[in-house]
C-alpha cells in the first residue's frame, strides 16, 4: 500500500504546481520516444551533486565524462510481447531495452498508467533474472516537489533460467527533492525535476538511485545508481527543446506502426529532412519533408527502426517496428 507524506503534499501545495509537478501527460511522452544515453565515468560524477535540493537550484555536471568503451545507447520502450520472456511477466504492458544490443543488456519490465510506474522484473543475456510478486513502485502521477512516497516491494531472484537464488522484500522511498537547472557537457537544461530514492531490502545493503528528470518532455536527463559496491552513472546526449516548440514537438506522429512498409508522417510545422536508421546504425531512408501528413514506402526488412525528423530548432526521434 502506498504511503503519501501529509507534510509534503501541503508544502507541494504552497508552491506553484504547474511548473514544478511530473505528472502521466508529460512522462508518457517517453513511451514513443528513444532516450540516447551515454554511460559515464563514475569518478566525474560530483556526488556534491545529489545533494543539492530545494526550489530553484542549479546542478552543473558539465565535468561529466563518457566512458569510451561503450557506445550511445538507443533505450525505447516496447510492447513486452517484442521479448522472449514476456511469459514471466504477465502483469507488465511496456518492456524498456536496447534494440541492437539485447545479447549484452537485460530486459526491463514495467507496467506504467497514469497513476504510477511499477516495475516488474528485469531478465539478463546471462539468463539471471528477477521476478516480483509485489511490484516495486517508482513513481506516482502527479508528483510534485517537495512530495514523498513509499512502496512495499517482494520479489524471487534467480541465478540462471529456473535457479531460485534468493527471495527479497523492502521498502522503497521516493522524493521529489530539487527542482531547478541541470548543466551537461553539451547543453544546459531548466525546468527539470531531481528524484531520490532509497531501497531498503531484507538482506541488505541499501541501494539509492538519482535521477534528473525533464519537466518538458518527462526524458531521464542524468541518473547516478549505488547498489552496494556497484555504482552507474549515465547520462543524455540529447539537446533541450525550447519551451515555445514543445506543444508542436509533441504532435508529430508516425502512423500506422507496426507498419507493413507504407506508414505515414504527420508533421504540423515545416520540417527539413527525415532519415530512418535501423536498429544497428544503418541508414534506410533519407529524404526532404514537408509539414503535414507525409506517406513513405519504406522497403526493409522486418525489425525496429528509427524515424528521425528534423527542422531548424530540434531533432525528434520516434521509434517504428515494420513487420
Amino acid at each position: 500500500m502506498t504511503k503519501v507524506s501529509a507534510l509534503s503534499l501541503l508544502m507541494a501545495l504552497s508552491i506553484n504546481l504547474s511548473a514544478q509537478t511530473l505528472d502521466y501527460g508529460t512522462y508518457s511522452m517517453v513511451l514513443s520516444d528513444v532516450q540516447h544515453i551515454r554511460v559515464a565515468d563514475n569518478s566525474s560524477f560530483n556526488t556534491a551533486w545529489y545533494g543539492i535540493t530545494g526550489n530553484g537550484v542549479t546542478w552543473n555536471a558539465s565535468s561529466l565524462t563518457a566512458n569510451n568503451a561503450y557506445p550511445v545507447l538507443n533505450f525505447s520502450y516496447f510492447n513486452p510481447n517484442t521479448t522472449p520472456y514476456s511469459a514471466l511477466y504477465p502483469a507488465a504492458n511496456y518492456a524498456f531495452y536496447e534494440p541492437s544490443l539485447t545479447s549484452l543488456i537485460e530486459y526491463e519490465y514495467d507496467y506504467i498508467c497514469s497513476d504510477s510506474v511499477v516495475l516488474q522484473g528485469s531478465y539478463a543475456p546471462s539468463t539471471e533474472h528477477e521476478i516480483y510478486q509485489n511490484g516495486d513502485k517508482r513513481m506516482i502521477f502527479p508528483f510534485f516537489y517537495g512530495q514523498t512516497f513509499s512502496d512495499t516491494y517482494e520479489k524471487t531472484n534467480y541465478s540462471d533460467a529456473n535457479t531460485v537464488s534468493s527471495y527479497q522484500n523492502g521498502t522503497r522511498t521516493v522524493t521529489f527533492s530539487g527542482y531547478g537547472t541541470l548543466i551537461l557537457p553539451q547543453a544546459t537544461f531548466s525546468d527539470v525535476a531531481l528524484i531520490s530514492e532509497t531501497r531498503t531490502n531484507n538482506l541488505g545493503p541499501d541501494s539509492y538511485v538519482y535521477t534528473w528528470i525533464s519537466l518538458s518532455n518527462g526524458h531521464s536527463l542524468l541518473r547516478y545508481s549505488i547498489n552496494g559496491s556497484s555504482i552507474t552513472t549515465v547520462f543524455t546526449t540529447d539537446m533541450p527543446t525550447g519551451i515555445a516548440l514543445q506543444e508542436n514537438e509533441s504532435a508529430v506522429s508516425v502512423y500506422p506502426n507496426p507498419a507493413a512498409g507504407d506508414f505515414t508522417i504527420q508533421t504540423p510545422q515545416h520540417t527539413d529532412k527525415v532519415s530512418i536508421t535501423s536498429a544497428d546504425g544503418r541508414t534506410v531512408y533519407h529524404n526532404e519533408l514537408n509539414s503535414g501528413a507525409t506517406s513513405i514506402r519504406l522497403h526493409a526488412q522486418p525489425g525496429i527502426y528509427f524515424v528521425h525528423i528534423w527542422n531548424q530548432n530540434n531533432h525528434r526521434v520516434k521509434k517504428l517496428i515494420v513487420q
